[in-house]
This record gives C-alpha cells, sequence and structure tokens, in this order.
C-alpha cells in the first residue's frame, strides 16, 4: 500500500502569491510580444518551476507499508527423519493453507547438502523426492543457503522443521551464530521441532562395534567381539565373511549362527579363524526380522594372522633350551641366551626386547646380566606398554635379597613374593641361655649374635617372642617384628650372664607364652651350651609336650670344641630336644665368625623355608584356565620356591607341603597378573627337572600350555605407540615414541577408501609425533607410519573403517533442547503444530520515499530551459532587425 503526502502542506500556499506575480505582469502588459509561443513556453516554464519549488519546500514524499512476504520452509530430510517424511510433508501443508495475503513460499529440503524442492509461488512437492544426501544433517549450512534466496523488497521468513541433532557440527555454537546473523539481517526464523526418536513399536537392530586384536597368532584362539543394540528382545543372524586382503572377489560366508538380543546391549564373540599367515578383511552383518534400518548393521574389519612366534628365553640351565625347542617345533623362534657368570650379555635396550612376543627367564640370578638396571627398565616398558609377556622359571635368587634395590626392583614386576607366605599367624620364640656357663670363652657373643641375626631373617609380620633364662627366667613380650625388631636386638646386645641353668624352666616359660598368643604356627629355638642343673628329663617331656601341639623345637649349641665331644651331657640334651621337637635340627655354632654362614645359610632356609626339596602334590586351582587345558591331573614337583601370590594375581597351580611341625601350607607353583597392557607370569619350579620323569605327552602338553597363554593378544615389533582418535568426520593420528630421539624421523602415508594417496613427515612436538585430517569418505583409511633413526627403521601399518556416518544411529535420542540452544530466543519453537503465519506489527516495514531533492533538480533544468528560450527569443528579434 502506498500514498502521497507533505511534510509542510501549508507551505503549498506560497505558490498561490508567486504565480500571481507571475501572471498578472502578462495580463496587465498587452503587446506584441506577449503573444509569442516563445513568451507564452517561458511563462508556463515559470509557472512549472514555481511549483515544483514550492512542492520540494512543502516535504512532497511517498510512503509504502511492505505487505508482501517471503517464506522459506526449511526441512530436515536426512536419514534420522525418514520415518517422518510424511509428517513434514503434512508441516508443509498447513504452513501453505495459513500464510497471509500476498505470500510467497518455497521448500529447502537438507540433509548434508541443500536443494530447492518447490520454489518461490510454485506447485508444492512431497520432500520424499527432494534428491538430498541424507548420510548427514547440517542445519547451518541449510540456514546459510536459504538466506541466498531472499530477494526484493518483502517480509522474510524461515521456518525451520528439524530434530535439533547435527552429525556435521560438533556444537549448537555454529548453528547458532548463523541464527543470530541471520535474525539481524531482517530474515524472521521460526522452528518445528521433529522428534525422530525410536518408539516403543519401532523394532530395530544396530551392530555398534567389532572389537579385535590387529593381530593374532598362527594355531591361536581368536575371536571379535561384537556389541549389538536392540529395541526389543529378538533374535538376530550374525554373519561373518571375510577375503584375503587385496583380493577382488567377493566376501566369502564364513560362519552363521542365531543369537538371541536383549532389549538394550548384547555382546557376543564371532571367532576369527588364524590357520594360514596372511591379512586378511571381514565383514560382520547383524540381520533381525522387521528391522527399520540395515544401514547400520555392518562392520568391517582386518587383521594379521602372524606366523611364528619370537621367543627370547635367558636361562642358567642349559637344559631349558632343548626343552622349550623340543615343545615348540617349528612354531616359534626362540633366541637363547645361557648365564653362567657376572656380566652376562643379553638384549636389554627396548628396540632390541620389542622383537620378543615373550621373555623367558629361567634359574638365573638377575645380577649376574650386563647393565641389569637399564634391562629392568627395558622389560618393565615393553611389557606394560607394548603388551609383551614374562614369564620367569625356576630360582630367580629372590626370596634371600629382598633389601637388595636390584632384587627389589626386578621383584615388582612379578605376580608373586619369592621368600614369603601366607600366614594367619606365625611366632618364632628364642630361648636363650644367659647362666654363667655361657660368659666362658665366646659362648654368650654367639648366643647374642645368633639371637640377632634370626631377628633380622623373621618376616617383618611374624610374631618374635625372646625369653632369657639362667637359675630364672625373663620374658620380653611377643611383638610383630616390625613394631619391636631395633628395641629387641639392642636389648639383646645389653645382657650378662647369670648364675643357675634350667632349660626345662626356659622351654616351660615358652610354651606358656605360646598357648597365650594363639597363633597358627609356632617354632622355638633354644640357643644354649647345654648345661642345665635341672634334670635333662624336665626339658624332654616339656619338648614332647610342645611338640605334640604342633610347636616345633630346634637348638643351637654354643659349645666349645676343647670342654666337650659329642658324648657330653650338652650336646645330647640339645640334639634330643631337637629331636623330640620334630625338627631334627641342632646347629652347632662354636666361634663368632660362624655365626652369619649358619644363620642366613642354614637355618635362613629352615626359618623362612624359601626352597623346599621334598615331594608334594600339585593342585588345579582353575580347571578353566588356559594352563591346565588338556590336563586332569599333574604330577608330584619336588622342588619349589616358597611365595605369596600379590593381591592382583591369578593362581590356577597350588603346591601342598608338609612343614617340619605337621602344619600344612599350601603356596602358589603358578601365578600370573597383567602388568599395563602386557602380562607377567611366574613358575616357581625348575621346569627341566621337573618335567624329565613326565610322559612326553604330559610335558609338551604343559609347556605349550604354559607359553601359549601368555602370547600377547597382538605384535607389537616397534618402539613407539600408535593412537588414533576420530569422529565421522575427522582424525587425530597421534605417534608416541617410548625413548625420545630429536634426530628421529617419522613419515606416514595414508591411503583414503577412494584410493587417494597423502604423504607427510612430521614434527615432533614435545612428547609426540601428531596429524589431523579430514575424513570424507565412508570406506577404509590405512596408515603406513615409518619411524626411523641411526640406521634403524621400523614399520607399522594400521587401519580404520567407518562404515556408517553417526546420521544413521537410530537409537540417538531428538533432543528438544538442542533446538532451543541454538535458536537462543529468536523467532518461535513449536511441537507438533506450525508456528502462528500472521504478520505481526515488527514484521512489517513502512518505506518513505522523499522529493524534494529530484524535485529541485526538476525546476533547475526547467531553469536552464527557460534561459535558453528565451536566449533565443531574443536573437530571433535582433535578427529581424
Amino acid at each position: 500500500m502506498k500514498n502521497i503526502s507533505f511534510d509542510n502542506p501549508y507551505l503549498l500556499l506560497l505558490a498561490i502569491p508567486v504565480i500571481l506575480a507571475i501572471l498578472i505582469p502578462y495580463f496587465i502588459v498587452r503587446n506584441k510580444d506577449n503573444k509569442a509561443v516563445t513568451w507564452i513556453i517561458s511563462l508556463v516554464t515559470h509557472v512549472i518551476i514555481t511549483l515544483l519549488v514550492v512542492m520540494a519546500i512543502a516535504g512532497l514524499s511517498k510512503k509504502t507499508v511492505m505487505t508482501e512476504t517471503t517464506v522459506y520452509v526449511v526441512a530436515d530430510v536426512s536419514h534420522s527423519s525418514e520415518r517422518n517424511l510424511d509428517k513434514i510433508d503434512e508441516y508443509i501443508g498447513q504452513i501453505k493453507e495459513n500464510l497471509p495475503e500476498k505470500t510467497k513460499m518455497g521448500v529447502v529440503c537438507f540433509g548434508k547438502n541443500s536443494i530447492i524442492t518447490t520454489p518461490l509461488g510454485r506447485t508444492i512437492v512431497s520432500v520424499r523426492d527432494s534428491g538430498v544426501d541424507d548420510s548427514a544433517t547440517n542445519i547451518a549450512q541449510a540456514l546459510n543457503f536459504t538466506e541466498t534466496l531472499f530477494t526484493g523488497e518483502s517480509l522474510k521468513r524461515i521456518i525451520l522443521i528439524t530434530d535439533g541433532n547435527d552429525t556435521i557440527n560438533e556444537s549448537v555454537g555454529t548453528i547458532a551464530s548463523t541464527v543470530e546473523r541471520i535474525t539481524e539481517n531482517g530474515i524472521r526464523v521460526d522452528a518445528i521441532f521433529l522428534d525422530n526418536t525410536l518408539t516403543d513399536d519401532d523394532k530395530e537392530v544396530q551392530l555398534l562395534e567389532a572389537e579385535r586384536s590387529n593381530s593374532a597368532y598362527l594355531g591361536h584362539s581368536n575371536e571379535a567381539k561384537l556389541l549389538i543394540q536392540s529395541s526389543s528382545v529378538t533374535q538376530a543372524v550374525v554373519e561373518l565373511h571375510s577375503r584375503v586382503k587385496g583380493d577382488t572377489e567377493d566376501y566369502k560366508l564364513l560362519s552363521s549362527s542365531i543369537i538371541l538380543l536383549e532389549k538394550g546391549l548384547t555382546t557376543t564373540n564371532v571367532a576369527l579363524p588364524a590357520e594360514e599367515p596372511n591379512t586378511y578383511e571381514y565383514k560382520v552383518v547383524v540381520n533381525a526380522q522387521d528391522d527399520i534400518s540395515t544401514v547400520n548393521n555392518t562392520r568391517y574389519f582386518t587383521q594379521t594372522v602372524v606366523g611364528q612366534e619370537k621367543i627370547l628365553l635367558i636361562t642358567g640351565n642349559p637344559a631349558d633350551v632343548s626343552v622349550i625347542e623340543a615343545s615348540y617345533g617349528t612354531s616359534a623362534q626362540i633366541d637363547s641366551y645361557i648365564v653362567s657368570g657376572s656380566g652376562a650379555r643379553v638384549p636389554f635396550i627396548l628396540e632390541e626386547l620389542v622383537e620378543y612376543d615373550e621373555i623367558v627367564m629361567s634359574n638365573i640370578d638377575i645380577k649376574n646380566i650386563r647393565n641389569v638396571n637399564a634391562f629392568i627398565d627395558s622389560i618393565d616398558m615393553v611389557v606394560s606398554q607394548y603388551g609383551k609377556s614374562l614369564i620367569t622359571l625356576g630360582d630367580m635368587k629372590l626370596q634371600n635379597n629382598a633389601d637388595d634395590p636390584v632384587y627389589q626392583k626386578f621383584a615388582e614386576l612379578l605376580p608373586v613374593n619369592h621368600g614369603s607366605t601366607k600366614r594367619d599367624g606365625r611366632c618364632y620364640t628364642i630361648v636363650m641361655d644367659v647362666s654363667h656357663s655361657m660368659f666362658m670363652a665366646s659362648k654368650l657373643t654367639v648366643a647374642k649374635q645368633s639371637a640377632t641375626q634370626i631377628i633380622s631373617i623373621l618376616d617383618e609380620d611374624d610374631y618374635v617372642c625372646f625369653i632369657e633364662f639362667s637359675g630364672d627366667v625373663k620374658v620380653q613380650t611377643p611383638k610383630k617384628v616390625k613394631d619391636c625388631k631395633d628395641e629387641l636386638i639392642k636389648y639383646i646386645n645389653g645382657l650378662d650372664p647369670s648364675h643357675g641353668t634350667d632349660i626345662g624352666l626356659g622351654l616351660e616359660e615358652a610354651l606358656k607364652t605360646v598357648n597365650a598368643l594363639k597363633l597358627t604356627e609356632n617354632r622355638v629355638t633354644v640357643i644354649s651350651d647345654g648345661f642345665s642343673f635341672r634334670s635333662a628329663h624336665d626339658a624332654e617331656e616339656i619338648t614332647k609336650e610342645m611338640f605334640s601341639q604342633n610347636i616345633s623345637v630346634s637348638t643351637v649349641c654354643t659349645y666349645i670344641v676343647s670342654e666337650q665331644t659329642e658324648d657330653d651331657n650338652g650336646i645330647v640334651l640339645l640334639d634330643s630336644i631337637a629331636s623330640l621337637g620334630g625338627t631334627s635340627k641342632a646347629y652347632r655354632i662354636s666361634r663368632p665368625e660362624d655365626v652369619s654362614g649358619i644363620v642366613f645359610g642354614q637355618m635362613a632356609q629352615d626359618i623362612g623355608a624359601t626352597v623346599i626339596n621334598k615331594e608334594a602334590s600339585v593342585n588345579i586351582a582353575k580347571y578353566r584356565d588356559e594352563i591346565a587345558s588338556g590336563m586332569t591331573k599333574i604330577p608330584n614337583v619336588s622342588t619349589f620356591i616358597i611365595s605369596l601370590e600379590k593381591y592382583d594375581a591369578t593362581v590356577p597351580l597350588t603346591v601342598t607341603y608338609n612343614k617340619d611341625n605337621g602344619y600344612q601350607e599350601t603356596v602358589p607353583l603358578y601365578a600370573y597378573r597383567t602388568h599395563g597392557n602386557g602380562k607377567v607370569a611366574t613358575f616357581t619350579s625348575d621346569l627341566s627337572s621337573w618335567t624329565g620323569t613326565w610322559t612326553s605327552e604330559e610335558k609338551a602338553t604343559f609347556i605349550r600350555n604354559l607359553f601359549v597363554s601368555n602370547t600377547p593378544k597382538e605384535r607389537m615389533d616397534h618402539p613407539f605407540t600408535v593412537i588414533t582418535e576420530r569422529t565421522d568426520y575427522h582424525a587425530m593420528l597421534e605417534i608416541v615414541p617410548s625413548v625420545l630421539n630429536p634426530e628421529a624421523v617419522v613419515q606416514i602415508k595414508i591411503t583414503a577408501p577412494n584410493g587417494r594417496v597423502t604423504k607427510r613427515t612430521l614434527v615432533f612436538d614435545a612428547k609426540k609425533y601428531s596429524y589431523s585430517f579430514d575424513l570424507k569418505y565412508i570406506g577404509t583409511y590405512t596408515i603406513d607410519i615409518t619411524y626411523s633413526y641411526d640406521g634403524q627403521e621400523f614399520a607399522k601399518v594400521t587401519d580404520f573403517n567407518i562404515p556408517y556416518t553417526t546420521e544413521y544411529n537410530e537409537f540417538a535420542i531428538s533432543d528438544r533442547f538442542n533446538v532451543y540452544a541454538f535458536m537462543r530466543g529468536n523467532g518461535e519453537i513449536v511441537t507438533g503444530e506450525i508456528p502462528d503465519m500472521e504478520n505481526d506489527e515488527s514484521m512489517v516495514t513502512t518505506y518513505k520515499q522523499s522529493y524534494a531533492i529530484p524535485l529541485l533538480i526538476a525546476a533547475a533544468a526547467l531553469f536552464v530551459i527557460d534561459i535558453f528560450i528565451r536566449k533565443l527569443r531574443v536573437k530571433r528579434k535582433a535578427a529581424k532587425k
């Protein structure tokens, strides 16, 4: 609607006197010139100029009220909206019916791209016929595209129909800024929320993931773990297809099975073959009846079946080499190193050790290895970071070296503590003679050294009780070694001899003290020269009573060779006590310099019982463990190391033996635990000697189980780890070397599904090499990595497959909040209906056009024309004269 008006209409009155001033002289002066045509034209021109100037001064203008409207419906027809396309058509129809007068409407459909399906004012076409790429949702691009379609002076409006789930933009911020800018440019944006969430009646099954190792070992069990999501309890068929990588032939069906899917998530495993070394491409398909979408039912992956395992054997027993080689045959490559003395050279740097799948150490003193600290550090790294396995066999000399930092460092890797046992409680009671006879020669010194050194080899959680006797008896209250060790040793070293000797009295007090403590295992050691003024019969009877209560008794005779013989009463009595006490352990020490050898040698083995050299039965604690596969009974073991499993260890094999006092103990024979990405296992017996009496079949089965059960999940033979993080449209590759080397060169080659190759040399950044790239295609991306320095080169090939984008996640929830988040208060948001289509006052725009300047320009032009006419008339008049 348009209208003409004047800003100051009263100024139009000025035209009257001005026109009169022009016309009156014309009519008053009547002469020949007034009748000339040029004069009449000039007169009219003056009148017109006057009118133009007056109208300009009065402010002539035109007002236009905009009532025409342009509406574009922007409809989300991506895959997630497939079930609601009819609903979208219905919304568009309702919008068409409710358009205001003088309104033209067009329709834009979008998914990954945007297409005009109905141009302005044309007949509406169903969104089903849009031809849009529905593999993604790009709301911001659709809004930007639609903004460019508006032209001319009209009211502009966009009605967005969407579920709010944008699968390309990582946040709603991009969409929000687009809506904000479009609104500021005078285009109103409203939104209809489209709920595309699955209903209870929808039947949908989708394969979320197929987890597997990148490589498998020839002949080993091999599986892929499938994660399947279902909207209801239903049956599904799982198919496994494969082909050799590089073949152009179609996939061949390997297996098909029917499984029952629970509502929600279901996991199931499919066996992958590992009979022939090669790289295979796999396709897993899940089919279910009435599945509303099958686009998300397929997963692709590759796996390499590795031929021989690589084993590093470090042993102090040459017989181990033949035993292991005979068990493995040609299925493994074994590099053997025999450590026969100190300074032995074995592979110790990471780059050397990372080539091996399993590292086996048997019956060696780890301190005999050259560069032992670097060796332990590298072992720790290849196991924890690169998933290798460490296996220790037999005696590793750890049980009596707990305080040595090198042994302790290595022991921390193992699943057991050598030399420790699981005890509910053990008390070690030292009954020491401090009579006057002990003052002779160095007997008391020997006794003190023996007592204090015995205390030093006890476990810190053992209880220790000290009883001193002469003609009287004195007891130090039993306490845990860790709570009284230093104080008790100081007390013993400060003792002085007293008169009288009564061994029976000391043993009697020991019996009362031990019974009052009520611990599971009790040991008593009598330290004396054997001279007692009380009857030997009393001491022997008390010893019998102690043994009947499972209290074992041993003795240390501090005799002097020059004053005692084998028939002397002192030695005889102490030997008798040891025999009646169930141990027959009667130690004899005559010189202080002999104490350490006896205590830390013979007595340490008896007290700590770290190595057992007698036959004992083997128990299968976990029949389903791989170590026991194919075996129902394992022969007895004759030699093993006492140990205690750590809290996170698994113990499938144990050994039970009888102790001197009749007490039975069960300790680990074979234990393992995870260490980072890898595994550490310990077999506490000597493999070669123990299996020497087995049948060849038993030996082959057990040793094969031992090493097969410790085979890594996958082969990693390069000194760096590769981390790949990705979305559907972007990937980040990180290469993290274990040893930082500024001279290293890292090169990558990325082959996209369409065959396009990208090559890059990566730059080191603080801790890693990284590279990011866009994922534009569905399919497999293959990444070849080369890591080189100092003439060494390590290669790694990894790949990942994108079978479908997140657009095809049927279980994605449509959240109305997303729409509110990117609209940010602009326009109207509705659900299940269309927004109000009437133009409100904020949308109506008035345009005002002033004619003052054009009028003045016209007046000036006429004035010039008038001057020209006047000059022309004067020239003609002069010519006539």
